[in-house]
């Protein structure tokens, strides 16, 4: 994202409230802020410095960069998870501000040029001639843009934004409904403001889209260290989880279930710290790999993300009543983004899709030669899809905090005395996750910094065991 360039940008703002009403812009801002449907939870983190207030996800992230790579089925793996791949990165190089730093163009390959070797869009991995593939080369896509005629957005349309994000395009109407919404009688409040877009605005507008319903106010009205409400949305937004957990009821058969063995402690109502096998650390480690589009999907647009949601809905909007999408496969890029290659699991609970591995030509003139897409995980080299990104018969111990470690007592009596537990009041207890159990964990890792207590506290562990199909939470692990 260039440090210089600057989008101006108008603004209707509430003087007396010292708020922004809305924001009048072309398709240029409005790519901008859908494209942060398409980013990886990874990316989020890695961007905002790991000060993303997502809940739990900054230290999930943490986690992963202070694992040792022999817990990783191989390094790649941890490459994978603190730099997930954006499957929309080439058309966002037509974005005028973009969000991702990441590098987009670039694949890797060995420094052998046989036709037996493959390729790989993470650095490190195996060649099927047996040596690894570090050398970059640049990646041609037919899908790169150069955002002249809008990368998700087409045409020459004016939109309002409005403070919580909502877009939709000019109108007189759309305008007299907000100043309704926000009950403005008086047009002597109103005032027009010009502002400037650049690289840091972006970015502040990214964090505060995911934790308030202001974001336009926070990041253009406010000073920064005036906006202090992250956590007061986070605590406010926790009640929620309790009241829409059964929302996310599995519509599959269900029939693969996590195991995982907690620690309790009633006297303080949460859980302690978990003992989980390879499965679940997948589970928790692949949420980094998501992006939001497809995480508000799957939570059926009821994230509690700030204002986030809403640019879901805009996006439905501008499709199905404007038909301002520049195509159907933009429309999926947002509203349902895939894996890149070989980033889903063999574990994973979750509906999310996966694009499909690329085979590309490489040569000159006088000849021409394919290259595979090699797959990360595979401890031996190969094109074959699956796998996971923790080590195998490895137990990890996992605190509500989302920390991830190799299981080790001595971590766990650290644990247990920083939140002052008596050791001889903890409680053991086996739960079960399934779908819906792993959508209200990726809900509460979003949004909380005390995750596995929001969906396994001991006061609602009887009540999950009753819709677990007649699974008794009291079983023991395999």
């Amino acid at each position: 994202m260039s440090s210089s360039m600057k989008l101006p940008l108008k603004l209707l703002v509430d003087k007396e409230k010292n708020r922004v009403v809305f924001a009048e812009s072309d398709i240029d801002f409005v790519n901008i802020l859908f494209s942060f449907l398409t980013l990886p939870i990874g990316i989020i983190v890695r961007i905002l410095g790991k000060k993303s207030s997502l809940g739990a996800m900054d230290r999930l992230y943490e986690s992963v960069e202070n694992l040792d790579a022999r817990y990783f089925q191989t390094a790649p793996c941890k490459t994978m998870l603190l730099h997930p791949k954006n499957v929309s990165g080439f058309p966002c190089e037509g974005l005028a501000l973009r969000v991702d730093d990441s590098e987009q163009l670039v694949y890797y390959r060995c420094p052998k040029k046989g036709s037996t070797c493959g390729f790989s869009s993470v650095p490190g991995v195996r060649c099927p001639c047996g040596q690894v593939m570090e050398v970059p080369f640049p990646a041609n896509n037919s899908d790169s843009a150069d955002g002249s005629d809008g990368v998700f957005v087409r045409g020459a349309t004016s939109f309002i934004v409005s403070d919580d994000l909502s877009v939709k395009p000019v109108s007189m109407g759309a305008s007299l409904a907000l100043f309704q919404k926000l009950g403005i009688e008086d047009g002597s409040v109103l005032e027009k403001r010009n502002v400037e877009l650049g690289a840091e605005e972006v970015l502040r507008l990214l964090k505060r889209s995911l934790v308030s319903k202001r974001p336009l106010t926070d990041v253009f009205l406010q000073e920064p260290d005036m906006i202090d409400d992250a956590e007061k949305s986070l605590k406010s937004m926790m009640a929620v989880i309790t009241q829409t957990r059964v929302k996310y009821r599995s519509t599959a058969t269900d029939s693969k279930r996590i195991n995982v063995k907690l620690f309790l402690s009633k006297e303080i109502g949460k859980v302690v710290y978990a003992e989980a096998r390879e499965d679940l650390v997948d589970q928790l480690f692949s949420f980094l790999t998501f992006p939001l589009g497809s995480i508000l999907r799957l939570l059926d647009k009821h994230s509690s993300l700030g204002c986030i949601d809403n640019l879901y809905e805009s996006v439905e909007l501008l499709s199905n009543n404007y038909n301002y999408m520049k195509s159907k496969e933009c429309y999926d890029m947002l509203l349902a983004p895939k894996l890149p290659p070989y980033f889903g699991c063999d574990n994973q609970l979750l509906d999310i899709g996966e694009m499909c591995s690329q085979t590309i030509k490489v040569g000159h003139q006088s000849w021409t030669k394919c290259r595979c897409e090699m797959n990360p995980k595979l401890q031996t080299s190969g094109t074959a899809t699956g796998g996971g990104f923790a080590k195998g018969l490895t137990t990890f111990m996992v605190t509500d905090e989302m920390e991830v470690t190799p299981l080790s007592p001595i971590s766990a009596v650290h644990v247990i005395n920083k939140l002052m537990v008596p050791i001889n009041s903890l409680e053991e207890a086996h739960a079960s996750l399934g779908e819906a159990e792993a959508l209200n964990l990726l809900r509460a890792c979003l949004i909380s910094r005390t995750a596995l207590s929001d969906v396994f506290s001991p006061s609602l562990l009887m009540l999950l065991d009753e819709r677990w199909c007649g699974q008794n939470y009291s079983k023991s692990l395999p």
